[in-house]
């Protein structure tokens, strides 16, 4: 983890804590590096109308003498999301015009986004680029991204699915337009990928509730690599306890019960992390038989 910048009378204070994140749209001081870093990418990969088609922006723009400076100064008070809908649509475009192409192609512009990236971390926005460089998500803490980034790499040591469904979770939570439910319902998928062919590998049709009711009832069966106050390898009821919140937590699996209701983005955020934990301890061999 890199040590941040404080500015020279902060340090003098002796102040310690972060400062406030910028949660809405591009705030003005890192306005002008902001546009220029549009402009430039705008008008080298030629992307005024893939992104202004993409993004559903008024005609006026591409009938303008110069869209790409028309889309870099795009703005509205209405709509402070507006320029970082802009950044994050170009971000698209320009990696999904690159597919295929040479690797060097590719590189320069992955170049830009770090560019992108520091600019946005220097202005302490609440928005960071996502580690391919496809789009924007909103900043984690630096803690919490390296568990996620190691649940990611031992999931994928097992199945490729389970890595692809914890990236589809964290996207889905912590994207500019964030999706609670979707954010939720991948995250159970990664544990299921991990998790149902460990527990359960002849049933059917497994499902997390079915991995719930297996260790509990099996749980005598399991222990945890690490070990408990007397020494001994320590019991599974941890594990246990965070698989029946991830499965009792989504509340909107189904319509029309007494307890249905809208995952918060809250909960969403919290069912990635904990299935980000399920995922590593089971995919690196923390949860074994005796």
């Amino acid at each position: 983890m890199t040590s941040r910048w404080r500015r020279l009378s902060d340090r003098l204070a002796g102040k310690t804590e972060p400062e406030p994140l910028w949660a809405e749209g591009v705030p003005d001081h890192i306005d002008v590096p902001i546009r220029d870093w549009l402009y430039e990418v705008l008008r080298n990969y030629d992307m005024a109308s893939p992104v202004a088609v993409r993004l559903k922006l008024p005609s006026r723009i591409l009938k303008s003498r110069d869209p790409y400076n028309e889309l870099a100064n795009l703005d509205d008070r209405m709509n402070p999301m507006l320029r970082l809908e802009v950044i994050d649509a170009t971000l698209g475009c320009v990696q999904q015009a690159l597919q295929g192409t040479h690797w060097q192609h590719r590189q320069t512009a992955l170049s830009y986004a770090r560019q992108l990236e520091g600019i946005l971390r220097e202005g302490d926005s609440a928005f960071t680029v996502s580690e391919d460089g496809s789009r924007l998500e909103r900043r984690m803490d630096e803690t919490l991204h390296a568990t996620y980034d190691k649940a990611v790499e031992a999931g994928a040591s097992k199945t490729e699915t389970a890595a692809d469904h914890l990236r589809a979770a964290f996207t889905e939570a912590y994207g500019i337009k964030p999706d609670p439910s979707a954010a939720y319902s991948r995250a159970i998928k990664a544990v299921e990928a991990v998790a149902n062919p460990l527990f359960l590998p002849n049933a059917p049709e497994p499902t997390l509730g079915k991995v719930r009711a297996h260790l509990e009832q099996g749980g005598h069966k399991y222990e945890m690599v690490i070990s408990d106050k007397t020494g001994a390898p320590a019991d599974i009821d941890a594990v246990v306890a965070m698989v029946s919140l991830l499965w009792h937590g989504q509340r909107d699996r189904h319509e029309g019960g007494p307890t249905s209701a809208p995952v918060t983005l809250e909960a969403a955020e919290t069912a990635v992390h904990t299935a980000a934990i399920l995922v590593h301890w089971i995919s690196n061999g923390s949860i074994r038989r005796k």
